[in-house]
């Protein structure tokens, strides 16, 4: 473990029996501090992008603001159409949009409609199949997420302004074996070995 000033320290009402448990499963003691104190800074995160502080502070800079929910039916028809997250791109439904926004398809209509009536995505006709409908987003939802690209990109160059080359190429390394290895642990169903 590290001296880090700007660790968390351990939190007995959030880890009891957690450093037994990292004991057990044959983490060293330095490894479960740095985990016990990776939980506190997660928590932060995740209260943070809950919040949509981010989200907030990206849009405080642009020309125009959405409201949270449209915003991110916006974002999921552009990740859809880019292929974000997926083996390939598609051609975005509200049902896709619903998903991955993890809403019901009823909410995700009300939110596709909206950014319809404004002007940033457009219904079409599906080429393979014309009574089905999918979304495409318009040069002004296109001029909107460059924008929302460019005021994004400012905040993390300055969040990393003053990292070295070496560490940031750790991170990003590190936090997608995170994220990759959350998403096969998760995949997997309750209980099953790995």
């Amino acid at each position: 473990m590290t001296d880090d000033p700007h660790r968390f320290p351990f939190d007995p009402r959030v880890h009891a029996g957690v450093p037994d448990l990292l004991d057990a499963r044959g983490f060293s003691r330095g490894a479960a501090e740095d985990l016990l104190a990776l939980d506190l800074v997660l928590f932060q995160w995740r209260r943070m992008a809950e919040r949509g502080e981010f989200k907030g502070r990206v849009l405080e800079d642009m020309s125009e603001r959405l409201e949270p929910a449209i915003l991110q039916g916006l974002l999921s028809v552009a990740q859809l159409s880019a292929g974000i997250g997926q083996r390939a791109p598609v051609q975005p439904t509200i049902g896709m949009v619903a998903e991955i926004m993890a809403v019901d398809p009823s909410r995700a209509s009300r939110i596709v409609s909206e950014l319809v009536s404004r002007g940033y995505v457009e219904r079409r006709a599906a080429q393979e199949d014309a009574r089905r409908s999918v979304l495409v987003t318009t040069a002004k939802g296109r001029r909107f997420l460059d924008e929302y690209t460019r005021s994004k990109w400012r905040i993390f160059a300055e969040i990393f302004d003053g990292w070295e080359a070496q560490d940031i190429a750790d991170f990003s390394r590190l936090f997608a074996r995170y994220v990759s290895r959350l998403v096969e642990v998760l995949a997997r169903a309750p209980g099953e070995a790995k």
